[in-house]
């Protein structure tokens, strides 16, 4: 069974660096995971419209399967654009939405 350090080495290659949706950039500068038991939480510190920000996205029981054994490339791959997503998401609607304004926080 992966540890969240190994989990997360498998995130990085799918989340680290600049991701673009439609009209927004974000630049992933950190990426940590915090294992919950029967969750686990994604902090993801970004770069945007030159704020700083600490996110945090918690995973369903189906994405702890990430954490059995040796996950196939495609269960990675498809977590991570599932969080990626998730991310787009909390970025357009944070001003608006209070639920999605919990999630992150403004480090400048």
């Amino acid at each position: 069974m992966p540890s969240a350090a190994e989990v997360r080495d498998l995130l990085v290659p799918h989340l680290m660096g600049k991701l673009f949706s439609g009209t927004s950039e974000l630049t992933v500068t950190g990426l940590d995971v915090v294992e919950h038991g029967r969750t686990f939480t994604l902090v993801v510190e970004l770069e945007a419209s030159k704020q700083r920000w600490r996110v945090r996205l918690e995973s369903d029981r189906q994405q702890m399967a990430i954490f059995n054994g040796q996950p196939p490339h495609h269960l990675v791959r498809g977590i991570a654009n599932d969080f990626r997503l998730r991310l787009f998401e909390w970025w357009d609607t944070k001003d608006g939405d209070r639920q999605a304004a919990k999630l992150g926080e403004r480090l400048d």
